[in-house]
């Protein structure tokens, strides 16, 4: 028996060892966590105020024995669940709206590249986009190699109506200091694109005025901490053009609501003077009866003369009577009807002139439409609609015609040592060149970037190949300069004469393959297909 007890208070104080032992872990375990939960309470500040409130609550419980204060733990600890819960949806929103925006500046990017290497780094750029959701410390370095992507994209801005020998000067057209800045480089890209937007806009007369001011503003440059007040001034001007546009058609619609409801009440009108016309006919007609038949009886029953004399000529007055009553109001149904009829001729003449202008506005929008801003030639649109026409007009007579494919050579030299708005400014002053270098009868367009197309109808490639040569001849001789010193720009074409059985994508490749052929010779140069 005492060896037993003596066994009993062993495993006593051997399971109070191991409990104290526990004990000590635990609260290691707990100093431990308290201190972790304390430098997350530190890294969490600053999400929201609501959270700042509740992780302020939280350090003082965090920095006690946690047993102490278990039921306020507990209940801070629920509404803080809930904060974090709040924020991680938040945080979940907001990377996707990033997400997205990467994604749309990335399919931005691949309608401006054309190198297989670029896109390529699209394809690399694309991927970590979808990434950033959960890989938010990877959007600095996404961004600069995007920036840096940007900087290397060509772009446009809006066009130039004169054409003088000094506009072949390129000097005043752009900075040409090294801008290793990338960011200046991406204000400048942004610029045209503003300068292009603005170009293509229906601007009121009244706002004509800022317009310019802005365009003017543009053009000289602007740095960075400006480009939020410019692109609210841009913003402002795209709402009012298209507010203008939209109200001066709305206007024009409610116009002709009323004058349609007008119409619509004169023939309402018109349909009651017919049915008062009735009425007044048959009021004529039964007075005329009453009066005869009265007069009848009257000569009937009257034997005195003198007393029939008096009666005849007493219905005779009650018949002039009832005629002149009739005639009065047909003449005032006739004046009213005449005033209503002149005043319908009026309005519907105001309507047709209101008409004339929709239509003129319409036509103005749908040529700017098809017009491309920068050079004010034709734009892919319209070059897509006119081929189609010259090629049913082929299909139909077989008068032959040609299609032309032609390129600067070198462009991007252009944009790299002078500047895009030197490259702009060339590119306004080719489209010139090459309008009064062909026939009236000819069609030109800017199909995309420096790359353009001709169609001269009636035209074997013979000739074609001649007028080219010809074009390329005067685009040599251009005199494009910067500071006095002469910039060579020069062009190749590629030239293909519509064949039966041809489609109009396998005549344009035809060009296109022709073209291609003319820069592997050494560029300016002339080569059909």
């Amino acid at each position: 028996m005492a060896e037993e007890k003596v066994d009993w208070k062993k495993k006593y104080r051997e399971l109070t060892q191991e409990l104290e032992q526990q004990e000590r872990k635990s609260a290691d375990v707990e100093s431990q966590l308290r201190q972790l939960a304390s430098y997350l309470t530190v890294a969490l500040e600053g999400e929201s105020p609501q959270f700042d409130t509740e992780l302020s609550q939280l350090k003082p419980l965090l920095q006690k024995a946690c047993m102490e204060h278990l039921s306020a733990l507990k209940q801070t600890t629920k509404r803080v669940e809930k904060q974090v819960k709040s924020r991680v949806e938040v945080k979940d929103k907001q990377a996707q709206e990033v997400v997205a925006a990467l994604l749309k500046w990335v399919r931005m990017l691949r309608t401006q590249v054309q190198s297989s290497g670029a896109q390529n780094i699209l394809d690399s750029l694309e991927t970590r986009s979808h990434d950033i959701n959960d890989k938010i410390y990877g959007l600095p370095g996404l961004l600069d190699d995007l920036i840096e992507l940007q900087s290397h994209v060509e772009s446009g801005s809006e066009s130039d109506g004169s054409f003088e020998k000094s506009d072949f000067s390129l000097e005043n057209t752009a900075s040409t200091d090294a801008l290793g800045d990338e960011v200046r480089i991406l204000l400048k890209h942004i610029g045209t694109e503003l300068l292009e937007l603005i170009s293509g806009l229906s601007v009121p007369k009244e706002d004509t005025p800022d317009a310019r001011e802005l365009v003017q503003r543009i053009e000289r440059g602007f740095e960075l901490p400006h480009l939020p007040e410019i692109v609210h001034l841009v913003v402002q001007l795209v709402i009012k053009s298209t507010s203008n546009t939209s109200d001066d058609f709305e206007n024009y619609l409610l116009e002709l609501s009323s004058r349609l409801t007008e119409v619509q009440t004169f023939v309402v009108d018109s349909r009651q003077e017919q049915q008062e016309i009735g009425q007044n006919q048959r009021e004529l007609d039964q007075q005329v009866r009453q009066d005869v038949k009265q007069l009848h009886h009257t000569v009937k029953n009257t034997n005195d003369i003198k007393d029939l004399k008096n009666a005849v000529s007493f219905q005779l007055s009650g018949l002039m009577r009832a005629m002149d009553s009739f005639k009065k109001k047909e003449e005032e149904r006739e004046s009213r009807l005449q005033g209503r009829y002149e005043d319908l001729i009026s309005k519907v003449d105001e309507m047709e002139q209101e008409t004339r202008k929709v239509k003129a506005h319409m036509e103005e929008e749908r040529l700017r439409a098809r017009t491309d801003p920068l050079t004010g030639l034709p734009n892919r649109a319209a070059y897509d609609e006119y081929i189609v026409q010259e090629y049913e007009r082929w299909s139909r007579y077989r008068t032959a015609f040609t299609v032309v494919v032609a390129d600067l050579d070198l462009f991007k030299s252009v944009n790299d040592n002078f500047g895009h708005l030197a490259g702009d400014k060339v590119l306004r002053l080719v489209a010139k060149v090459i309008t009064k270098n062909i026939r009236v009868t000819d069609f030109v367009a800017r199909y995309g970037g420096e790359e353009f197309v001709i169609i001269l109808p009636s035209t074997s490639v013979t000739e074609a190949v001649q007028a080219m040569n010809k074009l390329r001849l005067s685009l040599a001789k251009s005199p494009f300069n910067f500071h006095g010193k002469p910039v060579g720009i020069t062009m190749s074409f590629g030239v293909t004469e519509i064949k039966e059985g041809d489609s109009l994508e396998e005549a344009f490749n035809r060009a296109d393959a022709a073209l291609y052929q003319a820069k592997e010779d050494g560029r300016n140069l002339v080569r059909a297909n």
